[in-house]
């Protein structure tokens, strides 16, 4: 059976994305864009008010593959670390799956444009870690301190090794397993 083809929007968000990941977001132009998508410049313009709105409609669906992939790993039920546990795996499997996505979403993070994300996915994403954090904390399972320092201690370990992998950096499954566990322990409270 034939994979569907690409539709056009699709093929200038991942040619936007590929680029910015590759070069950068100075590389990116509307020219190289439209060149690598295999349309015309102005089509980027039926599809997209600009090209800010492109870059952001970019990072936005990079966010709801990560949450696809964070949902579909985690549940509501079980203890705190299995949910912590398949949290951090759906992040990880959803950033291996695509490391140039992956690339994007750093360099996203550190464009002027990143305060433009306040879509449903990652509003629902937020929430979700939030949830978490405040249930464990309701029962004693996770440390009783801000949420903004107990995701410092999840996010930048795994994006370091997201580095490193996209390098060339093999992580073995019982590192991945120490990786997480080396992170829940910074957000369980010790009994």
């Amino acid at each position: 059976m034939n994979a569907p083809l690409a539709s056009t929007r699709d093929k200038i968000m991942r040619s936007a994305l590929e680029l910015v990941a590759e070069d950068g977001f100075s590389a990116a132009t509307t020219a190289a864009i439209a060149k690598r998508a295999g349309v015309a410049e102005g089509t980027l313009y039926r599809h997209f008010d600009s090209k800010d709105a492109l870059f952001v409609a970019v990072y936005s669906g990079i966010k709801e593959a990560v949450y696809r992939s964070v949902m579909a790993e985690t549940g509501d039920s079980g203890s705190f670390r299995d949910r912590f546990r398949q949290l951090w795996r759906g992040v990880w499997n959803a950033y291996r799956a695509d490391p140039a996505a992956f690339t994007y979403g750093q360099r996203f993070s550190e464009y002027p444009l990143s305060d433009r994300d306040s879509t449903p996915i990652h509003d629902g994403f937020v929430r979700h870690i939030r949830t978490l954090i405040e249930d464990g904390q309701a029962r004693g399972e996770i440390k009783d301190i801000p949420g903004t320092v107990l995701t410092a201690f999840f996010f930048p370990p795994m994006v370091s090794m997201l580095k490193q992998a996209n390098a060339g950096r093999d992580w073995t499954a019982s590192e991945i397993d120490m990786a997480i566990e080396t992170a829940w322990d910074s957000w369980r409270l010790n009994r």
